[in-house]
């Protein structure tokens, strides 16, 4: 009988930020929209995984994020958190970023998001869906 693979979820750091009513978005070269995020590296936490991302994807140096929730989606696990950001923020797009946009929450299902971002808008988090 052959042996099971283990198959452990992985993990990864996902940020909504927010900024009067509308939520950042990230693109990749050839990519739909994204929240910021990655994979948590061997020995940080998620939270400072989370703050590596922002500063690697969008050149945002942030404090102050707060932990929303842990959810599933496929076998990533995602370690949501949030931020809100000042109206003088500016994300810029570094490193395989190539975009950074701000897009209303009222827009967010219309919008070509990656299949993970469209997964988390389906579980219907209030801060991805409030209104404004």
């Amino acid at each position: 009988m052959p042996a099971k693979k283990n198959r452990t979820a992985k993990a990864r750091a996902t940020i909504v930020c927010l900024r009067n009513g509308k939520v950042l978005l990230v693109r990749k070269k050839g990519a739909r929209w994204n929240l910021p995020g990655g994979v948590i590296e061997p020995g940080e936490t998620p939270e400072e995984a989370a703050i590596r991302e922002l500063r690697e994807e969008a050149s945002l140096h942030c404090q102050g994020l707060h932990a929303l929730c842990t959810l599933p989606v496929g076998n990533v696990l995602h370690h949501i958190f949030t931020i809100n950001l000042g109206e003088r923020t500016r994300p810029v797009p570094s490193n395989e970023i190539v975009a950074c946009k701000w897009v209303l929450r009222s827009v967010l299902g219309r919008m070509q998001l990656s299949s993970t971002a469209a997964a988390l808008l389906a579980k219907e988090l209030p801060v991805l869906s409030a209104p404004v």
